[in-house]
């Protein structure tokens, strides 16, 4: 609730209470004549501004007495009007005794008695029980007591106020009876405030306070059901044309979803139910919890801001759940709202949704995952572990059994090739070993042959080695005996003996021509017996051998 309207005891003024909000306190400062009480920490409004008032602040989600639909709708008559709104004088009805119309004053009428005429003017104007339609208006606030005072109200397309507003009066006894059998249902249904309904009323009149109102006699509960279903189709025909009927339903379910998003109300039985499961099982999944308003005007915007909390944080999560207890069908549809819907079917997350009986679907149990209550939702989920679980196992079974049975094959698979490899390796080595044997055998006479014939080419080659280096010898023995009679005979001692001499020129070297000689050099001469310094005077070389001048 925002803020709540009711009237002043005086019946002069409205009075006005909110936590502070800047945009409410700028609305009423635009209603005239409003005055601020510091001590109260409230707003005065005259009550002549009642429709201004509730026109203002209806949409705001405003709490208001039971007293200002009456103002509205003018059947409460302590509002002191201003003198510009008194009603013209009016000709005053014909009392019993007044019939001479002497000038005696005529007799007045209690209030009681002019309320009883009125009451007995209404129900013989409409004597009979009449069915009627409107929406449920201030039910919600007479819970828990046993006659309910509340309003139906008709209301215009986009309008601000209510075209016309009537007193209803559910008096205990029929309650005690019409309650109950709209909860027992095939499709159970209880009243609430937003909800229209077709009830069949007596018209009556209250003597005491003069106030006009319907008494309720019977309900028809396939009226409002067939008008909820209604708007859930509308919804589902928005959302088809939007291509979203199916995208929710469509996206997969996490296989195991072990990181949980739930959005509820944390005092809901819905809540606790869930939870316990949860905890039973003991499967270890990671809860996040985003309380919201399960029921009542709070739930729209609550439960949308705790979708665009997860839709953010989305990669954190596996899937969502939306739960709460069971209720009526009426409860169930604060949920069929287009904006939930829009906000749900088009939702990053598995949204799953367990909101109410196997006998009652909401909008978002038609466009999301359907568990029908809290603890069926909390079984999805850890049947989901479970069944993961036993995959898992089962797959590793698999896989056990398969590694074993192909570690048996290529056991097996090996031993018969360890056993071929032996078998061959066998029949190698005993053919290797009759190869190695004859070739053994023919080595060793080849051998023996070739060392004979290699004996005997040694022998051979030793007797020519022997002849040949004995002539060798000779030839050798008789070269060197020429050679050292060649070197006695050419020795420079036996030469100089002989009679010749040896030139040299100055730095001892031999001149062995005269052409290398020139005058005045200075030259030595070796003889036999010692040396002799002396000078070149005149060189005349010889002439070349066969020139004839």
């Amino acid at each position: 609730m925002t803020g709540s309207v009711e009237l002043d005891p005086d019946g002069a003024h409205l009075l006005i209470r909110f936590p502070y909000r800047e945009d409410l306190v700028a609305a009423v400062k635009d209603l005239p004549g409003r005055r601020w009480d510091p001590k109260g920490k409230l707003w005065r409004v005259p009550a002549a501004q009642v429709e201004r008032v509730y026109a203002t602040f209806a949409g705001h989600l405003f709490e208001f007495a039971p007293e200002i639909p009456a103002l509205l709708a003018g059947t409460l008559g302590t509002v002191a009007k201003p003198a510009a709104e008194a009603p013209p004088r009016q000709r005053a009805l014909p009392l019993p005794g007044d019939a001479n119309g002497t000038d005696a004053p005529p007799p007045a009428l209690s209030i009681s008695a002019l309320n009883t005429r009125v009451r007995d003017a209404l129900r013989g104007a409409i004597p009979d029980s009449v069915w009627i339609t409107g929406e449920i208006v201030d039910f919600d606030k007479t819970a828990g007591r046993e006659h309910r005072f509340f309003q139906l109200v008709e209301k215009a397309p986009r309008a601000a106020r209510p075209v016309a507003v009537v007193d209803v009066a559910l008096f205990g006894r029929t309650a005690e009876w019409l309650l109950p059998k709209l909860a027992a249902g095939e499709q159970p249904l209880s009243l609430r405030d937003g909800i229209e309904i077709r009830v069949l009323v007596k018209v009556d009149l209250y003597v005491g306070s003069g106030r006009y109102q319907v008494v309720v006699e019977d309900i028809d509960p396939s009226f409002t059901l067939g008008k909820l279903a209604l708007t859930r189709e509308q919804i589902l025909a928005e959302l088809r044309q939007r291509g979203l009927a199916e995208r929710n339903r469509s996206r997969g379910f996490p296989v195991p979803a072990l990181r949980i998003g739930v959005l509820t109300s944390p005092e809901s039985d819905g809540w606790n139910d869930f939870l316990r499961h949860l905890q039973e099982a003991q499967v270890g999944l990671d809860v996040t919890l985003v309380p919201i308003k399960v029921q009542g005007p709070e739930l729209k915007p609550s439960l949308l801001r705790g979708l665009a909390w997860f839709a953010d944080r989305a990669e954190r999560f596996d899937v969502l759940c939306i739960v709460r207890g069971g209720g009526s069908r009426t409860d169930l549809a604060w949920f069929d709202d287009l904006d939930l819907a829009l906000a749900v079917a088009a939702h990053p997350l598995k949204v799953v949704v367990g909101i109410g009986h196997q006998r009652d679907q909401s909008v978002l149990d038609l466009i999301a995952h359907s568990e029908k209550t809290p603890t069926a939702v909390a079984e999805l989920l850890v049947r989901g572990v479970e069944s993961a679980r036993s995959d898992t196992r089962e797959r590793a079974e698999r896989l056990r059994d398969l590694v074993a049975d192909r570690l048996a094959d290529e056991r097996r698979r090996l031993q018969r090739a360890a056993a071929d490899v032996v078998a061959a390796a066998e029949q190698r080595l005993r053919t290797a070993h009759r190869e190695l044997a004859r070739a053994g055998h023919d080595l060793q006479l080849r051998t023996v042959f070739r060392l004979s014939r290699e004996r005997a080419d040694l022998r051979a080659a030793a007797a020519r080695a022997v002849h040949g280096t004995a002539r060798q010898f000779d030839r050798r023995t008789a070269r060197l005996e020429q050679h050292a009679t060649r070197l006695r005979l050419l020795d420079p001692v036996r030469v100089l003996g002989r009679g010749f001499s040896i030139v040299r020129d100055r730095h001892g070297k031999v001149l062995p021509a005269a052409a290398r000689l020139q005058r005045g050099d200075a030259v030595q001469l070796q003889f036999r017996d010692g040396r002799a310094g002396a000078r070149i005077d005149a060189v005349q070389p010889d002439s070349p051998e066969g020139d004839q001048t």
